[in-house]
């Protein structure tokens, strides 16, 4: 086999999707250390089944990486002090828009619910 379809690494390219949230896991990194990893799975469209993600700190805060998703996840301000349980969201459809970052992959920028309550 000589012929072979090039695929786009780094997950969906840069714009707005349907996406369902799958979880929120620890994750490490060497050079920044510990951290949380958003996933959420495109609904629909050209990039249907890939992964779009965003790793953050792991301390959220209402102006973070971290806590602007889990406000967009939740659909509410979040409030110091107070404990977040995404259990009740996973499965749940999203819009999201994913842009690039320096180093040319993707990266979700911000989550809204997708959903009326």
């Amino acid at each position: 086999m000589l012929t072979f379809d090039v695929k786009q690494s780094g997950g969906p390219p840069p714009g707005i999707y349907r996406g369902t949230f799958q979880t929120v896991e620890n994750t490490e990194h060497e050079e920044f250390g510990a951290g949380l990893k958003f996933d959420f799975l495109i609904a629909d469209g050209d990039h249907k089944g890939e992964h779009a993600t965003r790793i953050t700190g792991a301390e959220p805060t209402p102006k973070n990486a971290a806590g602007r998703l889990l406000a967009g996840i939740t659909g509410q301000t979040l409030v110091p002090n107070t404990s977040v349980d995404l259990a009740p969201f996973v499965g749940r459809e999203y819009l999201l828009q994913v842009e690039e970052t320096k180093t040319g992959s993707t990266r979700i920028a911000t989550a809204m619910p997708a959903w009326t309550k």
